[in-house]
């Protein structure tokens, strides 16, 4: 998971071209990162092209927290 949280917050700093101060868990995907819907629609692009898969629409709304999404990556990229 420390692993997945690293390879997140790399994707993320990018995108936003920043330093983020804190990634955890709990952090809300959007509200903590400082991001709209369409920009975290692009994250969600980034992080699909970095692990080459691709996250159905279904579950993207499930997608709240980094922890969700750290969850989700886990289960498919096994």
């Amino acid at each position: 998971m420390i692993k997945m949280l690293e390879e997140l917050r790399k994707i993320f700093e990018t995108y936003t071209k920043k330093k983020l101060p804190e990634l955890s868990r709990d952090s809300i995907l959007a509200a903590d990162l400082g991001l709209s819907s369409f920009e975290l629609f692009d994250v969600v692009c980034e992080v699909e092209n970095h692990f080459d898969i691709e996250i159905p629409d279904r579950v993207l709304t499930t997608l709240v927290t980094v922890g969700d999404l750290v969850d989700y990556l886990e289960k498919v990229t096994k």
